[in-house]
């Protein structure tokens, strides 16, 4: 019982760092598949107060939901809702070029950011974060789109949530943006998915 003592109080000394916390996250992927390492992984985070510096090159990785804290829908429809979300918002996104694995997002030191993906011109804006909090607020292109969000970390990289509705007012701006610039015939429209999104935050899913 006192190794077990001594093993636990020194991986959670380990763990008090970010970096730590991506190593330990690695490991329990190797045992035991992704899913438990990124649980563990957030966990740690969560109780350490550790957050992810944004500063930096990210690589899209698409579309990222969960149920939003207060809300009451069971596990299943959670879930569902979850899944809808992810799969059709990387639908209506990847249409507008905002592809994962094939756009990116650049955060530089002095509060500005940039998305880039496929042909679309780079949309820009500003960003601040204190903590785990952000804020995102896009340029001209995205009619000036304000999004307040958070960000945890996540195996590989983080993941940053907004209110369900205003990511998939992104979602609609940046079809919009597409369009003005592009002359591809159907691009998809939010509207069939808005009810989804009250049950959930949706964001980025980011990875180095």
């Amino acid at each position: 019982m006192k190794k077990l003592i001594a093993i636990f109080c020194a991986t959670a000394l380990f763990a008090a760092s970010a970096g730590a916390q991506n190593v330990l996250g690695g490991i329990l992927n190797a045992i035991g598949g992704g899913n438990v390492g990124e649980t563990i992984t957030n966990v740690l985070s969560s109780v350490t107060g550790a957050s992810t510096n944004l500063v930096g090159t990210w690589t899209y990785g698409g579309v990222a939901a969960a149920v939003r804290s207060d809300n009451i829908l069971s596990t299943v429809a959670g879930n569902a809702a979850v899944s809808t979300i992810e799969s059709k918002a990387d639908e209506i996104l990847g249409k507008a070029g905002v592809v994962p694995g094939a756009a990116t997002f650049t955060f530089n030191q002095d509060g500005t950011f940039s998305l880039k993906a496929g042909n679309l011109p780079a949309i820009t804006g500003t960003y601040t974060q204190d903590g785990n909090n952000v804020t995102f607020s896009f340029g001209k292109s995205l009619q000036f789109l304000k999004l307040n969000g958070t960000v945890s970390t996540a195996s590989g990289g983080c993941k940053i949530l907004f209110n369900g509705e205003r990511f998939m007012t992104f979602a609609q701006r940046v079809i919009e943006f597409a369009k003005k610039i592009s002359t591809s015939a159907g691009l998809a429209t939010v509207g069939n998915i808005l009810s989804t999104a009250k049950s959930v935050d949706a964001g980025f899913k980011l990875t180095r």
